[in-house]
């Protein structure tokens, strides 16, 4: 056969459906060349949704979901004077 198969990780006892529903529905209504906003897709998922994750779980969890997509993202931080862009095919490359 020659692949090898990838065993998915095992999601915590605390993940919320209907925060991971939100992060693909919003993924997947993205422009594929737009990096996605990180920090600031958390936040708003955060206020429309409601759950018991942290924005830091929450975060976590759109990094894998544009990850498998191969999304470029950004690392908008609060605070942060200039944004931090990560695609996913230069961070391969490196």
């Amino acid at each position: 056969m020659g692949r090898e198969e990838k065993a998915m990780r095992e999601l915590p006892k605390s993940i919320d459906a209907d925060v991971v529903i939100e992060i693909s529905r919003l993924l997947d209504d993205r422009a594929k060349s737009a990096p996605v906003p990180v920090h600031k897709l958390a936040s708003m998922i955060s206020n429309s949704v409601e759950t018991d994750l942290p924005t830091a779980s929450i975060e976590e969890l759109i990094v894998e979901m544009a990850m498998t997509r191969q999304l470029p993202m950004l690392f908008d931080l609060p605070g942060a004077d200039t944004d931090n862009v990560i695609s996913i095919a230069l961070a391969r490359a490196t």
